[in-house]
């Protein structure tokens, strides 16, 4: 029987084929919104974590001010004082520090704005190199030494997307003024960072006048085999609180192993989500609000057949049910659209991301679970949609409805 009441509703809403659209447009709007918002955020969650393996479980991030995701605080500085410092603690192997400042390079008359890096490459280890998690396309990297020699992103390379000339190996371009040789690239990104030029501390100080020991943005510290992070995280974090004189909870810097550093991202990632997809659902909740106006007027019209229904047979709760699973067949039907648009649009969106943006941290990630919970989640708003609607039919007399005109 149950059956049977599904076909009913989905011959009912055929049947009104225009009523039936215009009822289901905030549902498929609002499920549309939530797919491809969840599907976008959890694709770009996966690229960040990603990208986070990349740089190895064993690496600890240590910033002035606080998180390095989440501080602005110019006021505190991270210094060669205490790179030395965090060197020294047990179970940390290396460190690299690094700064970062906007410069102009020119080649051949043509100009353009990227972000120049500085790091440290006192000892000669090539730990920058492996927590950028990227290889050389062309050339080398740099050794100490090559101070005006800098290695560029792929996009200055063979598929030079910056300069009409492209740059090859080895020719010299203009950097804030002062003349670089180019001795690689980076193999491909496919964000940001393939714009980015790379030098060592002493070149970028050169042409910046900016001492990086005095003001490091940010240390990566690699720890020792067998060493857990959180634990060295924690020994690094009590020697620079208690080096740089600063009671526990009053703290000027930060530090974060990158597993802490997903999370911290993540929660972020997740706040960002709730929010948007809280306003996307207001499109529901309108949608709801059609679904029951559309039943109220579906009562109305079918008076004397829920009359003709009682009067052989059908009980309160059979017209109860009927109306039901025709309300939340809207829903579901709504939803199902919704489901298919959103995977639609943020397959375009990807697409868009790799083909014209150049970035492959858009991508569009989906599982079964969130296509089956947004049907059911469309269902059930469309049957608490139609509670109120069902329960009126179900209480009416069948003498009076079979007398209605």
């Amino acid at each position: 029987m149950i059956i049977d009441y599904f076909k009913m509703a989905l011959g009912n809403i055929v049947h009104r084929k225009m009523r039936s659209w215009l009822t289901m447009i905030g549902i498929f709007i609002g499920i549309l919104a939530v797919i491809s918002i969840i599907s976008l955020g959890q694709g770009l969650q996966q690229s960040m974590f990603d990208q986070f393996n990349e740089f190895g479980a064993d690496k600890l991030w240590i910033t002035p001010g606080g998180s390095l995701l989440t501080s602005s605080s110019t006021a505190s500085r991270i210094t060669e004082r205490d790179r030395k410092e965090i060197e020294s603690v047990p179970g940390v192997e290396s460190t690299v520090g690094m700064a970062y400042k906007n410069m102009k390079m020119e080649f051949k008359d043509e100009q353009y704005f990227g972000l120049g890096m500085g790091y440290t490459i006192d000892d000669g280890s090539n730990l920058w190199d492996e927590v950028y998690g990227v290889g050389i396309e062309e050339g080398r990297w740099m050794d100490p030494g090559d101070t005006f020699k800098v290695v560029l992103g792929y996009n200055y390379g063979v598929d030079d997307k910056v300069f009409n000339r492209g740059v090859n190996l080895y020719d010299s371009v203009e950097i804030d003024g002062r003349d670089f040789q180019v001795i690689g690239f980076y193999e491909k990104i496919s964000s940001p960072d393939d714009y980015n030029i790379y030098m060592i501390e002493d070149g970028y100080e050169f042409i910046t006048g900016d001492n990086i020991q005095d003001n490091y943005m940010f240390l990566i510290a690699k720890t020792s085999p067998g060493e857990d992070p959180n634990e060295v995280a924690a020994r690094v974090r009590e020697e620079l609180r208690h080096f740089r004189d600063r009671d526990e909870g009053e703290e000027d810097f930060g530090i974060e192993s990158t597993e802490e550093l997903m999370d911290s991202f993540g929660d972020i990632l997740m706040i960002v989500n709730v929010v948007i997809v809280g306003i996307a659902a207001i499109s529901l909740l309108v949608g709801g609000v059609g679904i029951m106006n559309t039943m109220y007027t579906a009562v109305v019209e079918r008076t004397q057949e829920i009359g003709i229904m009682k009067a052989i047979g059908a009980r309160n709760s059979d017209i109860l049910l009927i109306f039901l699973i025709e309300s939340g067949m809207l829903g579901l039907v709504g939803g199902a659209i919704g489901v298919a648009l959103g995977l639609g649009l943020s397959k375009l969106i990807e697409w868009v991301g790799k083909a014209i943006l150049d970035t492959a941290f858009l991508q569009a990630w989906w599982s079964w679970e969130l296509i089956v919970g947004a049907l059911a989640f469309s269902f059930f708003t469309g049957v608490i949609s139609g509670v109120a609607p069902a329960y009126h039919a179900s209480k009416q007399q069948a003498v009076e409805s079979l007398r209605y005109e």
